[in-house]
């Protein structure tokens, strides 16, 4: 990628540092993908992280015509001016003020989360349309909102517990293509809080022009999608809707067109900025800051998302008859791996066999742990599919079950409210140790559960899960 944009250094533009927005170099390229293609941003923080600084600066710069409102304390007169019937007594004409909304070429409502139900569903259409009662604002570009972190009921009480702070409805959050959070101070390295203590309120003078910055993108944009690009981004979205789901993240058809969309506006933003970049890191900036669950109080691990991105990113490249899209479309992550099971080592490789089978072991509860353990271990080891730190993972219940079966005597104890459960594992043990010999097996996994992980798994539901997993495997097996 040739870049077009650098300090005088040639190291990459530093957009928001240029501001003194100091400890936010990580942001850069998202803002400046929301700034050029206009759609609604809502920045999550707790107070004090320059939430509002930030986007009145942006303004500042962009010298747009800019209405700054606290969404808790907004009044519809506020927006529109006051309502007076015109002078034919026909309909209603509103008479203007200073900070109406009709000539704003930029709208930030502030405190959006601490907004009353009945405003916010106003405020709706402003963000999501740019009309006001439904006539068209012909003049507004940007609409930027910003809040404190939502209160959900799980968090600690503490300094930074926002109770005034709600979540935000599912459809008001879904309108925001870029949901981005601002680090607290704490998690800034020093350079960046000591740049921030001294020169944080010093006027910014930018060795850059912010409108020549998001002209740039906004072409760049424009041009790329004449290539394939929007097409690869199309399939990389396609390939996410089914592990987001899984992971408790589901997206609407609006949310899948907002990140393929938001895929080209921060590669064309990272251009911009010279920053070398493949289109696949851009999706990824595209998927952590275009998810809206941060709005409703969500927490969204990055570990997890760069494993749905890492996959995503996999699947998107295939032929269309590649066994990875069939693989993809299965929600439960352990018949994902019987599945791919039957395509090694042909079509899928031993580290992306071993990808999935890590992804599994981290998505499932340790008694599917165990139960992936005794179905896959002997498959894989055999044939020598998985590589090192794979294997490790897979076969650790196993170690387990190994040392606790090698003890000649054992001492368990049982909490009184556990005595139930425990006397029904055992009940169950003894009658799987009547069966076969695969039997016993699992009567052992079931004691080591509850002797050495002290995890108390329904046994019916557990027998019936292990032949779930067996069939699975078996269908593997079948294809070998």
């Amino acid at each position: 990628m040739t870049k077009t944009s650098t300090s005088p250094s040639g190291s990459p533009l530093r957009l928001l540092s240029g501001l003194n927005l100091f400890g936010l170099d990580h942001l850069d390229t998202v803002l400046l993908a929301a700034l050029a293609d206009e759609r609604p941003l809502l920045l999550i923080g707790p107070h004090g992280t320059a939430k509002s600084e930030l986007l009145n600066r942006l303004a500042a710069e962009l010298k747009l015509a800019h209405r700054h409102y606290n969404a808790s304390l907004i009044s519809f007169d506020d927006l529109l001016g006051y309502p007076l019937p015109n002078h034919e007594r026909t309909c209603i004409e509103y008479l203007r003020t200073p900070g109406d909304l009709w000539d704003a070429e930029s709208v930030f409502l502030d405190e959006i989360s601490r907004c009353r139900p009945e405003n916010q569903n106003k405020l709706f259409s402003v963000i999501h349309e740019r009309r006001v009662q439904g006539i068209s604002l012909e003049k507004l570009r940007y609409r930027w909102s910003a809040m404190n972190p939502p209160l959900t009921g799980d968090e600690e009480s503490d300094d930074e517990t926002y109770s005034g702070s709600i979540p935000l409805d599912a459809a008001l959050a879904d309108r925001f293509p870029w949901v981005v959070e601002l680090p607290r101070l704490d998690s800034l390295d020093r350079k960046a809080r000591l740049s921030l203590i001294q020169h944080g309120n010093d006027q910014p003078t930018p060795s850059f022009s912010l409108p020549v910055l998001v002209k740039r993108t906004r072409d760049a944009i424009a041009l790329s999608g004449d290539g394939a690009a929007p097409a690869w981004a199309a399939s990389y979205v396609d390939a996410l809707i089914g592990s987001l789901s899984e992971a408790g993240l589901r997206i609407s058809g609006r949310r899948a067109v907002f990140i393929a969309r938001g895929v080209l506006s921060a590669h064309a933003s990272a251009s911009t900025l010279g920053i070398e970049e493949k289109l696949a890191d851009s999706a990824f900036l595209a998927l952590k800051w275009g998810l809206p669950q941060r709005a409703q109080g969500k927490k969204l691990e990055e570990s997890s998302l760069l494993a749905i991105h890492r996959l995503a990113v996999k699947t998107a490249g295939e032929a269309d008859d590649s066994p990875w899209h069939r693989i993809r479309a299965i929600a439960d992550p352990v018949q994902r791996v019987a599945v791919a099971l039957q395509c090694t080592p042909q079509a899928i490789s031993k580290l992306e066999f071993s990808t999935l089978v890590i992804d599994a072991c981290a998505s499932t509860d340790l008694p599917g742990r165990y139960l992936l353990a005794r179905h896959l271990a002997p498959r894989v080891t055999e044939a020598g599919l998985l590589n090192v730190p794979a294997f490790e993972t897979l076969s650790a219940p196993l170690i387990k079950l190994t040392a606790f079966c090698g003890e000649e005597n054992h001492s368990v104890d049982v909490d009184r409210r556990s005595i139930g459960e425990w006397n029904k594992a055992i009940a169950k043990v003894a009658e799987l140790e009547k069966g076969q010999p695969d039997d016993a097996q699992l009567g052992n996994l079931l004691l080591t559960l509850y002797a050495v992980e002290k995890q108390t798994p329904n046994t019916d539901a557990f027998v019936a899960r292990d032949s779930t997993f067996k069939s699975w495997f078996s269908s593997s097996a079948a294809k070998d």
